[in-house]
């Protein structure tokens, strides 16, 4: 439980315009760029998610966020909480509290929560013209292209490094890192390859996108006595539907040990067997972004913003934890 001195601004004001006590408030497990609370009075509990500082980027997913649970709530409302309020002055939203049971990690989901998953993803894309009204919004990293994919891992790789790690650290994170480099330099290299003899397209176009919640899969879940719920959509967006079948299996914190693409029904069918062949090269390259992800840590600017997200959390442990996660995670693809 969280303590009144310890509350940020935003927090302090809508626990008061909501009419609860600040002695109610309790800190909720968020992102490295949200805080989340939630607050009650009596039996009514609501959510308090704050997106950061006044900068862009922050706005830009604040607005992601009210985009996607408008329109879902016109289409689809059954799968996200509603939305209360939406302060641009303090930057946070106010949402309705989801009550129920977190999938497990580890656990793989049964599946009717994977028809489920399905099933709100098909909702969401079923009426693409009201979709193009009311979605402005890119989704967080969603380019067209394999080539800025292949740049995006390329960049993730280029500010990692190992010189603020003890020894032990150090040689670990350099044969994983050297491991990640030769991988994609060998999928670069068949990629173009493919490319330039016109085997595969490099990019599809704006109008094949789909909408997507981002980041979305089992992690950002809850079972609740009404079915379902999905939340944290603050990087959601039009996406390539070949990455939205791919990040919803090899997200790591709840991957799916699922056969073939269960999202794949949710298109249209005249796009399926476009979006099943472009999944086979886009897979590889997502793979290793989802690995450096784990190994962010290794990039010292990210590591602070976990450090200040996550005070609880001590650096060198927390380096260790993630270098073997890596490990392990390279380990399963590699044997999958």
């Amino acid at each position: 439980m969280a303590r009144v001195g310890a509350l940020p601004d935003f927090v302090i004001h809508w626990t008061k315009e909501l009419g609860a006590s600040p002695d109610t408030v309790e800190r909720l497990q968020g992102g490295i760029n949200s805080r989340v609370f939630r607050c009650s009075r009596g039996d009514n509990k609501w959510v308090i998610k704050g997106y950061g500082d006044s900068s862009p980027r922050s706005r830009k997913r604040m607005m992601a966020e009210i985009e996607f649970l408008g329109f879902a709530g016109e289409v689809a409302a059954k799968f996200t909480p509603n939305l209360i309020h939406a302060d641009q002055d303090r930057l946070c939203v106010v949402l309705e509290n989801l009550d129920g049971q977190p999938f497990e990690p580890g656990v793989q989901p049964p599946q009717n929560a994977v028809r489920e998953a399905v099933r709100f993803m098909r909702l969401l894309n079923h009426n693409i013209i009201l979709a193009r009204k009311c979605i402005q919004c890119n989704a967080a990293e969603g380019f067209l292209s394999l080539g800025e994919h292949l740049a995006n891992v390329e960049d993730r790789l280029q500010h990692m490094s190992y010189s603020h790690l003890d020894n032990r650290q150090k040689w670990d994170a350099s044969e994983l890192l050297e491991h990640v480099q030769n991988t994609l330099y060998e999928i670069k290299e068949n990629t173009h390859n493919m490319i330039s003899r016109g085997i595969i397209q490099d990019a599809i176009n704006k109008e094949d996108r789909y909408v997507s919640p981002s980041d979305f899969g089992f992690h950002n879940a809850i079972n609740t006595s009404n079915g379902i719920r999905f939340f944290d959509f603050e990087f959601a967006g039009w996406d390539d539907p070949a990455k939205i079948n791919i990040d919803f299996i090899l997200q790591p914190r709840m991957p799916l040990q699922w056969p073939g693409l269960p999202l794949l029904s949710a298109w249209r069918t005249e796009h399926q067997e476009f979006i099943k062949a472009r999944c086979q090269h886009l897979l590889p390259i997502l793979r290793l972004k989802w690995a450096c992800i784990i190994l962010s840590v290794l990039n010292p600017r990210r590591l602070d913003q976990i450090l200040a997200a996550a005070p609880e959390e001590q650096a060198t442990s927390l380096i260790t934890t993630r270098i073997e996660k890596a490990k392990l995670y390279l380990r399963s693809l590699r044997t999958s």
